[in-house]
């Protein structure tokens, strides 16, 4: 007899239901436990294997007893005959990878929140699980417990989608959100995120923008129907934002997010793909997004602006959406009619797109200078940008940091990238200038 983990029920009512669908899980950490607390409550299913790196480490999982089930073998679950849907927690990419390839050979459905892996070896996967006719979902993947991928694809399929801009991080949002709100500097916050759980022991990947941009990368190929290699996405991290320039934002009406863009571009029939620190006014509506939550804001042709916003991480709202792919499965298994992967064939068919340079996009931009206080200073700086068709829309100046010195804040109206970056190049040989603080893109 199996050792299953499943909500105890009457033997009436198990009667009038199909056999529960058998799981196996790799990973018991934050998002595993959560996934186990869900699926327990669940009479569909019954999880008969768990493997975790620990059989004796400390487990929350209220009164749940999982000891029968574990094992520390990743692939006795994905070899065990008795499973019908992995579900893959762990995440990284090489040994995921070996996993879920030998559960879609097995002829296992395969559920999973892994971005890293789908974001650079979604078609491969794809294509191992159309040949042996099952099923890979990942709406996990991107921004946690909220809904995006499975609206994408259905919800949103008569659409044109001509732009996604989204808080895709919640490490990153905590962050800028503590600098904004109570003006401590980059490190303190991130000290305090990595207290609060919010951020790792190394967060590289998160303030980087790498995390984000394995996010972008997986809904632009939905939104847009092509292969997108990850690796050419631009990609500029928050780390030399500081307190000033989260004040002068707010001088100028604006909130600095990491925004992950993808914007499409009809002329050159290719994508613009970026994640960068951006200004925001005010008024748009993820300036509005704070501390760990995320957003994801798409616009369709027909539906024009829509806005996902929720949890974009954590044990139970990361947990939910691994449960709904695994549920939907369920569904499928006992009709024995395979519809939840449905418009996952981009992952196969489409052709392979090479983002815009970030060079060639279009942009306005926030510029911190500092200079000599002295007469002239604005007027070289003007002459300096107008040489290169950059325009500026507003300015402000404040005493710099260092006596006869000053700060100056400029947004300049749309301008090509690289006019402005060759601009910067001309303006850090003048004489008045002392050095270039920040740069920053605005939405």
């Amino acid at each position: 007899m199996l050792n299953t983990l499943s909500l105890q029920t009457t033997s009436s009512e198990k009667s009038t239901v199909l056999p529960p669908v058998r799981i196996g899980i790799i990973g018991l950490g934050t998002v595993g436990s959560g996934t186990v607390k869900l699926l327990s409550r669940n009479p569909l299913v019954d999880v008969v294997q768990i493997a975790v790196k620990s059989i004796d480490k400390a487990r929350s999982l209220s009164d749940i007893d999982v000891s029968a089930l574990l094992t520390t073998d990743a692939m006795a679950v994905v070899n065990n005959p008795n499973v019908q849907i992995v579900v893959e927690l762990v995440g990284g990419i090489e040994l995921a990878r070996q996993w879920i390839s030998t559960a879609l050979n097995n002829k296992k459905h395969v559920v999973t929140a892994n971005k890293a892996l789908i974001a650079t070896h979604g078609a491969e996967l794809f294509a191992l699980a159309k040949a042996n006719g099952v099923a890979l979902l990942f709406e996990a993947s991107v921004a946690g417990g909220i809904p995006i991928l499975m609206p994408l694809k259905m919800c949103l399929a008569a659409n044109k989608i001509t732009e996604i801009a989204g808080i895709l991080n919640g490490t990153t949002n905590y962050i800028l959100t503590r600098m904004m709100e109570d003006g401590w500097d980059f490190q303190t916050a991130l000290t305090k995120a990595q207290a609060l759980g919010f951020a790792e022991a190394d967060p590289s990947s998160d303030v980087d923008g790498h995390d984000a941009a394995y996010k972008l990368a997986i809904l632009a190929k939905i939104a847009f129907q092509r292969q997108i290699d990850v690796a050419e996405i631009f990609v500029e991290g928050i780390t030399a934002i500081t307190p000033a320039d989260i004040d002068y934002a707010k001088r100028f009406g604006y909130t600095i997010r990491l925004i992950g863009l993808a914007r499409w571009n009809e002329e050159r029939q290719c994508p613009e793909l970026r994640v960068h620190p951006m200004l925001l006014k005010n008024t748009h509506p993820l300036a509005n997004v704070y501390n760990e939550y995320n957003a994801i804001w798409v616009k369709g042709d027909a539906v024009g602006d829509t806005m996902f916003y929720g949890k974009g991480a954590g044990e139970m709202p990361t947990a939910s959406a691994v449960c709904a792919d695994v549920l939907a499965l369920v569904k499928d298994i006992q009709s024995n009619n395979l519809t939840a992967c449905a418009g996952m064939e981009v992952f196969l068919a489409a052709e392979k797109v090479t983002p815009l340079p970030i060079s060639e996009t279009t942009n306005r931009y926030y510029i911190r200078l500092n200079t000599k206080d002295e007469a002239g200073v604005l007027a070289e700086l003007g002459k300096a940008f107008g040489d290169e068709g950059v325009s500026l829309e507003s300015f402000l100046q404040l005493p710099g940091q260092e006596p006869e010195t000053a700060s100056l804040m400029l947004v300049t109206h749309l301008a090509q990238e690289k006019n402005v970056q060759q601009a910067l190049k001309n303006i850090v040989a003048l004489t008045v200038t002392k050095s270039i603080g920040c740069v920053l893109r605005v939405l």
